[in-house]
């Protein structure tokens, strides 16, 4: 409609114009050298310069066209070949996606030259050949993926590293992905590819050092991020540990955060680095002083695991502690093992009769099989190897009777007919 209306007003002020120009139509001579006087009208005239001007234009747009022909052809060729080319890339990754990995190679080689895209077509085209296991050819494609530009650097590296790793090249993915962050220090998947690494190589060091650059949230979700650090607090503390080296593992313990220092696991991790390290006393008193502060089954089984310089003291501590947690396994279990070691027999099978009750479990029935070995209870202990193996194999007890030993005196086993799940060990 627009376009008409503008049709319409031009064809009136032409209509306009030629009517004004016809009714003031004026006689002009115009002197050309040897050819004379050349009469026209002013109508003429106008009429002649509007066609000129149109000759010249159409002359102008004539040659124009004629000059850009070869860039016009050039042009629709280069066009023709880009769609065939993105067209090819489209057909590449779906052969890809079906698992057709040399024919999607050999689709996206094709007219790699015309792509709109090329880095897509390399980074699918190493990923096929990587899966097929060309490795050659697949750093080949990525060594030209890497010279397309500056922006395709970080692609192709993170790329590179993780087909790396896949193929088993930890050290390779490991170069790749530190010179990578170097340029990039807080791309968050190339320090989620780095972690892997650390872990498959267990660099626990290094890995614990990096935990603060990595994704939290994202890691939780498969709870990746709690493995690491486990593991490489775990692994850093057993180092400094064994190179007896108490000054840095102190220090490290008041640098980690208190959501660490906190965990029962954590405790139990440091009690054994500064044992392994030497200091005995730092860790009976830390340990002492967590169970006080927070009950914890796992740190309890621990108590009766350390190295006590008074064994005595202990198992007062340990009594004291009972008043307060009298149905707690572990503690039984570990004022067991310290009555034990004090060669207080009567007291030692009591606990671990006590504990058998609450929470059976083969590893108590074998410590108790060995103690009354030891005291020369030989008919018993068979006893208690038989139903320990019963129970590992059934999970289920029985109550029997100790026979009295040789000295007269006689004990009562009992042990529960079902494992009490809400008393069983607690795991940290």
């Amino acid at each position: 409609m627009r376009y008409f209306i503008s049709l319409l007003f031009f064809t009136i002020g032409a209509f306009w114009l030629g009517s004004y120009a016809f009714e003031h139509s004026v006689n002009v001579n115009i002197e050309w050298g040897d050819w004379g006087n050349i009469a026209l009208t002013s109508t003429t005239i106008l009429i002649a310069t509007i066609l000129g001007f149109i000759a010249l234009y159409a002359t102008v747009a004539l040659l124009r066209t004629l000059f850009g022909l070869p860039k016009r052809i050039r042009l629709y060729k280069q066009n023709k070949l880009s769609n065939k080319a993105n067209h090819e890339l489209t057909q590449g990754l779906i052969h890809f996606t079906e698992g057709h990995w040399q024919e999607s190679e050999k689709t996206l080689m094709n007219t790699v030259r015309h792509s709109k895209a090329p880095l897509l077509n390399y980074l699918a085209s190493a990923r096929a050949a990587h899966i097929q296991g060309n490795i050659e050819q697949r750093d080949h494609y990525l060594k030209i993926a890497t010279e397309l530009g500056n922006g395709a650097q970080t692609a192709v590296s993170v790329s590179q590293a993780e087909m790396q790793f896949s193929a088993g090249q930890f050290e390779q993915a490991r170069a790749t992905l530190i010179n990578q962050l170097e340029v990039t220090p807080k791309h968050a998947y190339a320090n989620k590819l780095l972690a892997k690494v650390y872990f498959k190589q267990e660099d626990w060091s290094n890995l614990f050092k990096l935990l603060p650059d990595l994704d939290k949230e994202d890691l939780q979700r498969n709870n990746l991020f709690q493995q690491y650090e486990d593991n490489a607090f775990a692994g850093v503390l057993h180092n400094l540990a064994h190179k007896k080296n108490l000054t840095e593992l102190q220090a490290l313990w008041k640098k980690i955060p208190s959501t660490i220092k906190e965990k029962p696991r954590s405790i139990l991790l440091y009690c054994d680095a500064l044992a392994t390290a030497g200091d005995d006393l730092a860790s009976n008193k830390l340990l002492t002083s967590s169970l006080n502060k927070n009950w914890n089954e796992g740190l309890a089984e621990h108590y009766g695991l350390l190295d006590h310089p008074a064994l005595g003291t202990a198992i007062k501590q340990g009594e004291k502690w009972l008043s307060n947690h009298p149905r707690s396994p572990m503690l039984l279990l570990s004022l067991a093992r310290l009555n034990r070691q004090y060669q207080l027999w009567g007291k030692s099978k009591t606990y671990y009769n006590t504990c058998l009750n609450l929470s059976p479990s083969t590893e108590i029935f074998l410590e108790l099989a060995e103690l009354l070995e030891e005291l020369d209870e030989q008919e018993n202990a068979q006893i208690c190897y038989k139903l320990g193996l019963n129970y590992s194999i059934h999970q289920k007890g029985q109550i029997f009777n100790l026979k009295a030993s040789e000295k007269g005196s006689s004990s009562t086993l009992s042990v529960v007919p079902e494992i009490d799940e809400s008393i069983a060990n607690t795991s940290i």
